[in-house]
């Protein structure tokens, strides 16, 4: 472990003086990138959907509207979002 430390000091103080590395791409690229990556229209019309992350405060909301409920859990039946 001591001579994986003592390597990695030069490594550390050379760092500064190493050259400013380029952009991968332009600000133009980027944008044209990030267009064509961000939802396009008519695509995930689940989105459209209220998602209520309470099981009661959907099952009361459904029932005063007289709506179905579709319930989506993850990780085996863990609750959503549970990190």
């Amino acid at each position: 472990m001591k001579r994986h430390a003592i390597r990695l000091i030069p490594l550390l103080l050379a760092g500064p003086l190493l050259p400013a590395a380029k952009p991968a791409m332009d600000d133009a690229a980027f944008g044209v990138l990030h267009a064509l990556l961000r939802p396009q229209p008519g695509e995930s019309p689940w989105m459209r959907i209220d998602w209520y992350p309470s099981v009661w405060e959907g099952r009361r909301i459904a029932a005063a509207e007289g709506k179905p409920i579709f319930l989506m859990a993850g990780s085996g039946g863990a609750p959503c979002a549970g990190c």
